[in-house]
């Protein structure tokens, strides 16, 4: 019989069905994408649950860009997840979300449109896998 902790371990492992990533090039830059978990995809819900219309659809956009890139030029930007102490990777995970804001609300829309878009496909792709393995219908 195993114990909760391997029990815990084995759920934990169902994390990774669905995660995909690939690197889009723009501008000399190598920005990888990556799909996004449950948490991730709750905290844009809950950020955008009050806007509607164009400001709706172009939050989510910007939101969902600054969730989903993981590096620009091989570089990490979720070293955070790395950190043990909870509360160190907490903080920092936050300075980064701010830092990845702030950038993003300086670009054009049809940059963000366009990497969105990018995402999107990739979305499309690990749904598609989720199909094959019988997962999704």
């Amino acid at each position: 019989m195993k114990t909760n902790e391997e029990v815990f371990e084995a759920l934990s492992q169902l994390s990774k069905l669905g995660k995909m990533s690939k690197e889009v090039e723009l501008e000399g830059l190598k920005i990888e994408l990556c799909t996004l978990d449950s948490n991730e995809e709750g905290e844009i819900f809950v950020t955008c649950a009050d806007l509607t219309g164009n400001a709706y659809f172009s939050k989510v956009k910007s939101e969902t860009l600054k969730y989903s890139i993981r590096a620009v030029n091989g570089k990490r930007l979720d070293e955070y997840k790395l950190i043990v102490e909870e509360k160190e990777r907490d903080k920092l995970r936050k300075e980064t979300l701010e830092k990845l804001q702030k950038i993003l609300g300086t670009w054009d829309e049809n940059v963000i449109a366009f990497l969105y878009g990018k995402w999107a496909e990739l979305s499309k792709e690990s749904e598609e896998d989720l199909v094959k393995k019988g997962i999704v219908k």
